[in-house]
Formats: C-alpha cells, sequence, structure tokens
C-alpha cells in the first residue's frame, strides 16, 4: 500500500472493530447458562470472523515490513477475510429478523425472542418442560438485552467489511501502479 499513515488507520480501525466482534461473540458464547445446551454454532462461528479478522488486520500491519504480503497474498487474505464477515453478518442479521430488540412487552418477548438460540441462554427439558434459560429463570429482560449485543456484532462485522474494501481497493491501486 502506498500510504502508510491510511494503511495504518484502516489495520487500526479493523483491530478495533475485530476486538469488538470477538468480545461481543464470546460474551455472547458465555451467556449460553441452560446446562447441556449446545452452544450455537452462529455464535461459534462469530468468534471465529473475530478471532479471523485480527489475525488478517495483524497480517496486514506486517505487510508494510514483509514484501511478500503486499501483493496478491496480502489481497486473498483480505478477501477471505471480507467474505467470512459477510457471511457473518448475514448469519445473524438473518436469525434477528423480524425482531424488535427494544420491545419488552412481555407477550412479545416471550413470542419472538424466547425461542431464538442466539438470545435465549439456551433450551431445553427438565422433568418434562421444556424451558429456555432466560426466560425461565425470570429475567426477560436479558433476551433484549442480548438481542442488542447480537445486533451490534452483525453490524461490526459489515463495518469490518467496510474497512476491508478501502483496503483492498488500496492495494489493487498500488498494484496498479
Amino acid at each position: 500500500m502506498s500510504n502508510p499513515i491510511i494503511t495504518f488507520a484502516l489495520r487500526g480501525t479493523q483491530v478495533l472493530f475485530s476486538v469488538v466482534v470477538l468480545g461481543l461473540s464470546i460474551g455472547l458464547i458465555k451467556g449460553q447458562k441452560y446446562p447441556g445446551a449446545a452452544i450455537p454454532a452462529t455464535l461459534g462461528y462469530a468468534a471465529f470472523v473475530g478471532a479471523t479478522s485480527l489475525l488478517g488486520a495483524f497480517i496486514g500491519l506486517a505487510s508494510n515490513w514483509v514484501e511478500l504480503l503486499q501483493g496478491i497474498i496480502g489481497a486473498a487474505i483480505d478477501g477471505f477475510v471480507l467474505v467470512i464477515n459477510i457471511a457473518g453478518g448475514i448469519i445473524i442479521a438473518y436469525k434477528l429478523r423480524g425482531i424488535n430488540c427494544a420491545n419488552k412487552d412481555l407477550d412479545y418477548v416471550h413470542d419472538k425472542m424466547r425461542l431464538n438460540d442466539l438470545l435465549s441462554g439456551g433450551c431445553g427439558r427438565t422433568g418434562g418442560v421444556y424451558q429456555c434459560w432466560y426466560w425461565d429463570s425470570l429475567q426477560p429482560g436479558k433476551l433484549n438485552s442480548r438481542c442488542q449485543v447480537s445486533q451490534a456484532d452483525s453490524v461490526f462485522m459489515f463495518l469490518t467489511v467496510v474497512i476491508l474494501i478501502a483496503t483492498l481497493t488500496m492495494t489493487f491501486l498500488h498494484l496498479k501502479r
């Protein structure tokens, strides 16, 4: 890349967004409380996206000093990270479709949020009764909070995509010269 100041600004922003995605995803995973309930694959994938994006940002920073990473290899890494961020953002947005995270009406929360695997904290049968952790432990407000965190996770994945598009644009302009 040609301008090191812009490169460091973009990569620094990528590091920040990646840490946010990783932190939000791990927080959601830790919130899976129901005994024996599996962690949703979406949350595991979101943590993978955050960690991979962070690694990609560090490789991008290293490309300022390692010539091998300055061309097609660096662009391929950024392209891969871009694709997994798009996929992660879309998957989470899809799983939250039709849910208003701000609605605290208990009937709405029960009907729309209780069984969503990103929000519920895990569900399962106890004594023949199907239960979900945050609803049945009388913490329905936690569903709204987890919903907002999930939305933020998706948004930061999409913001990382914007940063990577800018980075790839700079890379291709530099390669064109």
